[in-house]
């Protein structure tokens, strides 16, 4: 049993022992659990690994310990892709036997990653694409896990990046309905909410349609504070400054939003972020 793993996971989310039980079980429950290894419930295990993006077999590895240990690479692939690092992203995924796991969610998990890895950085819009139909077409035909939308959303991001905005606006729409059947109710799909509402807003802000944008980018703000997420928090308030400063100018506002944007991406290290906020700042001036 890998009681570290939990306590890390919990403490690299920033979360106390009785945030992370509060609506599941007691504070003492969780303090037992990690400092003597007393045994907790099946169900209750299940729903705190849940709200870390563990599982089971996280805590308890067995023969899937390499499909474990795949899944941790897939993490970190996405959390660089989180903080715009595509270029280590793509090199995490390059290390990755991926044909020899035939879990289809973590196939699915990868196809993601690398699409909109080689999306975003420029790379090959086709092979985005064909990454996206392979969810689609493929291991998600009935569109019934997150993965379809986030296909839908990479595709836009696909045809934004080649200037096909026709074709990215089809995909980008049907992202706010599809969000909806999405539960949040675990890490994992709250990074990938935030994924979706990050992009679709950017495309809309790109395309001078600042209400959608700025409620799309609000609604990732508000869905980090519920779920203490704040990967994404500092790429919306830059890009809701961006917003603020085309259509009002250098309001109080505008300051407000920009500084927000600077803290969090200090608290998140995101020196890529920091970098784009200070050439933005002397554009401007």
């Amino acid at each position: 049993m890998d009681i570290e793993k939990f306590i890390k996971r919990r403490k690299e989310l920033g979360y106390s022992q009785s945030e992370l039980a509060k609506g599941i079980c007691t504070q003492a429950t969780i303090s037992k659990f990690e400092n003597n290894g007393k045994m907790i419930s099946t169900k209750i295990l299940t729903q705190l690994c849940q709200r870390l993006g563990l599982s089971l077999s996280d805590i308890f590895p067995s023969q899937s310990e390499k499909d474990s240990a795949v899944r941790d690479e897939l993490q970190r692939a996405e959390f660089d892709l989180i903080t715009t690092e595509y270029d280590e992203a793509l090199d995490i995924l390059s290390s990755l036997d991926i044909k020899s796991i035939d879990d289809k969610q973590i196939q699915m998990e990868y196809l993601f990653i690398r699409g909109y890895a080689l999306a975003l950085s420029n790379r090959s819009s086709e092979d985005a694409i064909f990454c996206f139909d392979q969810i689609l077409n493929g291991y998600d035909e009935s569109h019934t896990t997150v993965y379809s939308p986030l296909a839908y959303v990479g595709m836009g991001i696909s045809y934004q990046q080649a200037g096909n905005f026709d074709k990215a606006e089809f995909y980008f729409s049907k992202m706010p309905k599809r969000l909806k059947t999405i539960s949040n109710t675990d890490v994992d799909s709250v990074w990938k909410s935030l994924t979706m509402l990050f992009y679709t807003g950017n495309f809309y802000s790109a395309q001078n349609e600042m209400d959608t944008s700025n409620m799309l980018l609000q609604s990732l703000i508000n869905l980090s504070s519920e779920r203490h997420v704040t990967f994404y928090v500092a790429r919306a308030q830059y890009h809701l400054a961006e917003n603020e400063y085309s259509v009002n100018g250098k309001t109080d506002r505008f300051v407000e939003l920009i500084n927000d944007a600077t803290a969090f991406a200090r608290f998140n290290k995101n020196n890529n972020l920091l970098k784009q906020i200070d050439s933005y700042n002397h554009s401007i001036q």
